[in-house]
């Protein structure tokens, strides 16, 4: 299956400019829908606050545009010198495609960003909207592919990779299966294999067999081909984990001093009102030195949400915000039958 992609981008406008006096380069692009609009904004804070040596392009593909959000972004560019463009994408572009509740077809943006950008950009970091950095990612500027390597990943934990290749069908994929939400891809590499053809191709035709989608397909697609990083650049974390533990003082076993990049994974992400512990620090952080500081924090929409904004609550000591959000859980699940 054939697509252009430039037929799935509506507008694009660019906000500040590269710096000629940095000599390391890198590109970083968001594929994201309105739900993760500040999770991005923010992440692209956190990673100028921890890189100001970096001459930095960010490309943010979304279906949503919303003015205030481009001001905020264009304050983000003229405050640290970086360059921000904003592709708007067509919200029906991949609807033929597997999606879910928990997994919009925005999900596939980062597809549209490999290919739209491959003609003019080598090397790309591809980042979720739910990973903030805390360190330096000079190391990725520096980094030599061989000829066999189109992109540097890092492992799934070992519940999700142990078993990837089992349920693919691929069993060299059990131990070796990357998360996506961290991806440093050799584009050319990406566009001279026509990746984006054979990832729709295998969407559409294994579709009953793929649990984490784009993911699944990536990893398919790059089997053999992958550069490992270190843990260090997505380190996995979450929030669910101070329920788990009933310790909030944990995280320091999974975030260290090492930890260049942080995914939150889960339902609870650390811009929700209700994930008010240590371990998002590293996000309210870049939260409260960026434009979106006078901007509140994010509460449930779902029932889902509501659920895991209530245990948390009684977990803090707010019961009575936990009652609150358990009546709210009931209601959502009501309005969602």
């Amino acid at each position: 299956m054939k697509l252009n992609v430039a037929d799935a981008i509506i507008t694009q406008k660019s906000y500040g400019k590269l710096d000629e006096n940095k000599t390391a380069q890198l590109d970083i692009a968001y594929g994201i829908d309105k739900n993760f609009q500040l999770g991005a904004g923010v992440s692209i804070v956190s990673v100028v606050m921890n890189n100001p040596d970096l001459n930095l392009h960010f490309h943010i593909f979304s279906d949503y545009e919303d003015e205030q959000y481009n001001k905020n972004l264009h304050k983000v560019a003229e405050d640290f010198s970086v360059k921000i463009t904003i592709y708007k994408i067509d919200d029906n572009y991949f609807n033929f495609l597997p999606s879910t509740a928990a997994w919009s077809t925005a999900t596939y943006y980062r597809f549209i960003a490999f290919e739209y950008l491959s003609t003019s950009t080598e090397k790309l970091l591809y980042l979720d909207a739910d990973v903030m950095c805390k360190g330096s990612l000079k190391y990725l500027t520096e980094l030599e592919f061989s000829t066999h390597e189109y992109a540097a990943v890092v492992k799934d934990v070992a519940e999700i990779r142990d078993v990837a290749g089992t349920r693919l069908g691929s069993l060299t994929l059990n131990g070796n299966y990357f998360n996506a939400g961290v991806m440093y891809v050799l584009l050319t590499k990406w566009r001279d294999n026509a990746f984006l053809d054979k990832a729709l191709e295998l969407l559409i035709n294994k579709r009953d067999s793929l649990k984490f989608f784009d993911q699944d397909v990536l990893n398919l697609l790059l089997l053999g081909h992958t550069h490992f990083l270190s843990e260090n650049f997505n380190r996995i974390y979450g929030i669910k984990n101070e329920l788990k533990f009933k310790d909030i003082t944990k995280y320091k076993n999974i975030i260290t001093e090492s930890t260049v990049l942080i995914h939150y994974i889960g339902v609870t992400k650390p811009w929700n009102t209700w994930a008010d512990y240590p371990s998002a620090q590293y996000f309210k952080k870049a939260y409260l030195a960026s434009p979106w500081s006078g901007q509140p924090l994010i509460g449930p929409r779902t029932p889902k949400q509501f659920k895991k904004k209530f245990r948390h609550e009684k977990l803090q000591g707010k019961y009575l915000d936990a009652i609150s959000s358990y009546c709210g859980y009931l209601l959502a699940k009501l309005k969602s039958k």
